[in-house]
Order: C-alpha cells, then sequence, then structure tokens
C-alpha cells in the first residue's frame, strides 16, 4: 500500500497523540526515542499502574518521566528496581520532594536491585539518556519495577525494613509470603557490590512454598547439579547488619525480581509463642503450622 502525505501525517499525529496517552491497564512499556527526537519535547510522560513490569526504551534520547502507581490506589508501597541484562544509554533517577536521587548508572551491575518507597501513592523516576554523539546508536534501556504493598496497619515502611517483625506482622507475613521455610543459616556472606546480604540455609521443613521459582546457589566450588535441594540461599539488604546466629530460625520472604527477600527471621522459638497466643485468642488469618 502506498503511503500519501496525508496519510503520513495522520499516523505522524496518532503516534503523538499515543506517546502522551495514560497507560494505566498496562505493566509493560516500550518506546524509542526517535521519537521524542524528532518531536524535540525532551520528556516523555509513561503512566503505569500495576505490581510488576518491564520498561524498554530503544535509542534512548531526552528523557522519561515515568510514574508508577499501585493497582490499590492510594495505598503505600515499596518499588524496587533492577536493569536488565544488556540494558544500556541512560541512567535513572528517583525524583524527591525537591531533586533528584540518581539510583542507577549504565555501569551498575544488572544484578544490582534499589528499592524505594513511594511518595502520596505514587513512585516517580525519570530515565535520562546517556549524552552521546551518535543519535542512531544502537542501546537498549530496560529495567524491571516490582512493587510491594506495605500494609498500614503494619507501620512498616522501607526506612525501618531491618527492624524485628512483630507479632501482627510475622502473622500477616506467615499467610501471604511466597516462602516460609525453617532451618540454620550455615553460611552468610556480605556482597557489598549488589548491597545485599546472602544467607546459606539449610532447610529442615517447608511451610509454604509459592511458583516454580528457583533459588540460587552461590558457592562456585559445587556444581549447581550437586548441591542437595535442601539449601537454599536468600538475601536482606546488606544496611541491615545481618549476622549468622545458632538454632533455628523461620524465614519469611517474597521473590522481588527474580530474587529471595527476606521479610521476617524469627528463631523458632518466638514463632511458637506467636503462633500459640494467635490460635488462643483466634486472631490468625490462616492455618499456622508447627
Amino acid at each position: 500500500m502506498k503511503l500519501t502525505l496525508p496519510s503520513i501525517i495522520l499516523l505522524f499525529l496518532v503516534s503523538i497523540c499515543e506517546a502522551g496517552r495514560p497507560n494505566l491497564d498496562n505493566c509493560d512499556w516500550t518506546g524509542s526515542g526517535t521519537l521524542e527526537m524528532a518531536l524535540s519535547r525532551g520528556v516523555q510522560p509513561v503512566y503505569l499502574r500495576c505490581n510488576q513490569g518491564t520498561i524498554r526504551w530503544h535509542y534512548p534520547q531526552g528523557a522519561l518521566r515515568i510514574a508508577l502507581q499501585s493497582r490499590s490506589a492510594g495505598s503505600p508501597f515499596s518499588a524496587c528496581i533492577r536493569r536488565s541484562k544488556g540494558s544500556s544509554g541512560a541512567r535513572i533517577y528517583l525524583a524527591g520532594k525537591k531533586k533528584l536521587h540518581l539510583i542507577f548508572i549504565s555501569e551498575d551491575s544488572v544484578d544490582l536491585v534499589k528499592c524505594v518507597t513511594s511518595q502520596e501513592g505514587q513512585v516517580t523516576l525519570y530515565v535520562e539518556a546517556d549524552p552521546i554523539s551518535d543519535l542512531l546508536r544502537r542501546a537498549t534501556a530496560e529495567f524491571s519495577y516490582h512493587l510491594k504493598k506495605i500494609p498500614r496497619r503494619s507501620n512498616k515502611s522501607l526506612a525501618d525494613e531491618c527492624q524485628p517483625c512483630s507479632e501482627q506482622q510475622l502473622l500477616h507475613h506467615y499467610c501471604s509470603s511466597d516462602f516460609v521455610l525453617q532451618g540454620k543459616v550455615i553460611d552468610l556472606f556480605h556482597n557489598q557490590p549488589l548491597r545485599i546480604t546472602e544467607l546459606t540455609v539449610r532447610i529442615s521443613k517447608t511451610h509454604r512454598m509459592n511458583g516454580l521459582q528457583k533459588f540460587p546457589w552461590l558457592l562456585n566450588d559445587i556444581p549447581e547439579s550437586e548441591v542437595p535441594s535442601n539449601y537454599v540461599v536468600l538475601q536482606r539488604p546488606l544496611k541491615c547488619g545481618t549476622k549468622a546466629g545458632s538454632g533455628e530460625y523461620l524465614f519469611l520472604g517474597k521473590w522481588v525480581l527474580g530474587n529471595p527477600s527476606l521479610d521476617c527471621i524469627p528463631r523458632i522459638t518466638e514463632w511458637k509463642k506467636v503462633r500459640r497466643k494467635a490460635l488462643e485468642g483466634g486472631s490468625n488469618q490462616c492455618m499456622l503450622n508447627l
């Protein structure tokens, strides 16, 4: 089909409208910097209301302003961001109340995950293209996001995520976590580049395991095929200063961008007390196993 000049103009105007339209029903966004370059718009708005998804920006030019909102409108949440393998050509900023805070550059490790807390029900990111001389460079800035609701009743935000969970939080996480595992810490490694602490745990009992996610194994001198199935590696933020203790613990957490992230680590003796109290008072939200 041969395109006439009016048809070309119409398609061009439609692309302009699509670029600026709120994309509230989709979790992913894919776009190209060539449109912004042609229009000289500078900053393109992107609106996403979803709990997880991926942003792909081909031929980065100018900047994106990305507004992330949870499907639970108005609820506070934490947003974790992870750059994809091969991502390049842009840096990512978090919009604060008075200034932008740099959270990722092109040279950061793809395994690095950064988490922030929402402000007034939204997380706003600015993705700025790196300065270049070649306007048609082959680059794609790509990253994934994962939003996690912060229960209002828990009063636990990202700022105090290192604090021990309260009894109420333990009960909530026991019933809502992706995995609930009982076992002992046999090794602990503070991974400075990724800003996480990796806990190698020998599992004695599985209370819950949702989904088919595969736990990572990090000891290079042992082939993954030879690793016993009851050994897993779990993660906590490095800033928490996690220390390995003796005895059995209960490990409660969720999968965040492919990583097993811990929310609570009570001693099993503490969990038994919380469980008994909840059952006696009828405050349990689900079946609580021993």
